[in-house]
């Protein structure tokens, strides 16, 4: 079969979340056999992954729009918009696609899975974070209609051009968590019969590590984002004796990594932190395990969390927020010690708890790892498949009613 992946990001770009998750996903798929491509959104100018990309079939090619809103002439959306269609219909005479797995469009056209309907492929879409929420609004042609609406629908009417985001019935999703089904179905957005698919955690790269004495080590993984409250762990850090120290992993926001720094100078804690950048799978494996914890401050509706549960999974206590998805996982004092969001002082005397009761620590090795193992990255990848493997066999030719092939 063959398979067309669509995503903002595709490492080594990025290596967040879900583009790891995208990744380990088509090759699991092509481990079955399926011919897979990928294709991306355009990379950033000092980024160049040319020959990585003729060797896994990775082509980033689509217009991407900035993680904000900016106001963009009706002209310049609509060439922007054009050339996301031509992009992919390229792709799709290219490659000739039975089926098309949709990830992370939030920097994308919010337009692309009507194109897909209307051309006939048949759809499944991965949602590991509330995209459909937000990428209407960086979208400057589908916000361009969103306070239209009458105008909008007389255009699609009469001149068959899409305008308006729409999810139900373009494609089979399969949501991360029921917290973030219910966050975007709360916006007012219906995606139909959506399934619950959990994300998974690479056992076998992270193993249980051996329980050591404390010293007072802890970690922070994860994008840099005001959303995932970095700054919070650093004020715990603060409040806690001078031999704890902070790790922080990860990449993303310059402008909010230069705040961090500067409250690191600020709070006079600057030899007890250090910021280690993205690191690579082996890397964050190696940190969990040499980590007495693992803090989690995060400020949003965690989608669903990876980075507890690699923790836990190599026997690493977790103290954090449990928000959204990671509320199935993160239970207080049996997986994890919870706190609650944007509250230094409570994340700082958890830690000293920790410190300070090996008993508890190891009930929470112990616990942390059994939640792990119930999200193997295996199953989330099987269960993908399969629902692709199903919406791409061969079928009787769908009727598109007054639906037209779009030709811009």
């Amino acid at each position: 079969m063959r398979i067309l992946c669509v995503s903002t990001d595709y490492p080594p770009s990025r290596r967040g979340g879900y583009e790891l998750q995208c990744a380990e996903t088509v090759a699991y798929l092509r481990s079955k056999g399926h011919r897979v491509r990928v294709l991306a959104g355009a990379s950033p100018p000092a980024f160049d992954a040319r020959a990585h990309d003729r060797r896994h079939d990775v082509r980033r090619d689509l217009p991407r729009f900035g993680t904000e809103p900016r106001a963009v002439a009706a002209r310049a959306a609509w060439g922007t918009e054009r050339r996301a269609a031509a992009v992919l219909r390229r792709q799709l005479a290219d490659f000739k696609p039975d089926v098309v797995c949709l990830w992370r469009l939030g920097e994308l056209s919010m337009l692309l899975p009507i194109r897909l309907r209307r051309a006939g492929l048949p759809a499944v879409g991965v949602v590991c974070d509330p995209w459909m929420v937000d990428g209407p609004r960086r979208d400057p042609w589908a916000r361009l209609w969103m306070k239209r609406p009458l105008a909008a629908a007389l255009v699609e009417r009469t001149c068959g051009v899409p305008v308006r985001p729409r999810f139900d019935g373009t494609a089979r999703w399969l949501f991360v968590s029921e917290a973030l089904r219910e966050q975007v179905s709360g916006a007012g957005l219906p995606v139909g019969e959506a399934e619950i698919v959990p994300a998974g955690v690479d056992l076998a790269a992270f193993r249980l590590a051996a329980m050591k004495p404390w010293s007072g080590r802890v970690l922070y993984a994860g994008r840099l984002s005001r959303l995932k409250g970095v700054d919070t762990a650093l004020q715990a850090l603060a409040r806690l004796d001078r031999g704890v120290t902070l790790d922080i992993a990860g990449a993303g926001d310059p402008g909010y990594e230069r705040e961090l720094r500067a409250m690191v100078a600020a709070l006079g804690i600057g030899p007890r932190v250090r910021f280690r950048g993205a690191l690579s799978r082996p890397e964050l494996s190696t940190a969990y395990a040499e980590a007495d914890a693992v803090l989690f401050p995060v400020r949003w509706q965690e989608p669903f969390g990876l980075v507890p549960l690699e923790a836990m999974a190599r026997g690493t206590p977790v103290i954090g927020v449990a928000s959204g998805g990671a509320a199935t996982y993160l239970d207080d004092r049996r997986t994890a010690l919870v706190v609650p969001p944007d509250d230094a002082g409570a994340m700082a005397s958890a830690v000293g708890r920790l410190a300070d009761d090996v008993d508890l620590r190891a009930r929470l090795r112990a616990a942390g790892r059994r939640a792990a193992e119930a999200y193997p990255a295996e199953r989330s990848q099987a269960l993908i498949g399969a629902a692709l493997e199903e919406e791409g066999r061969p079928r009787p030719a769908i009727q598109l009613g007054d639906e037209r092939l779009e030709r811009t």
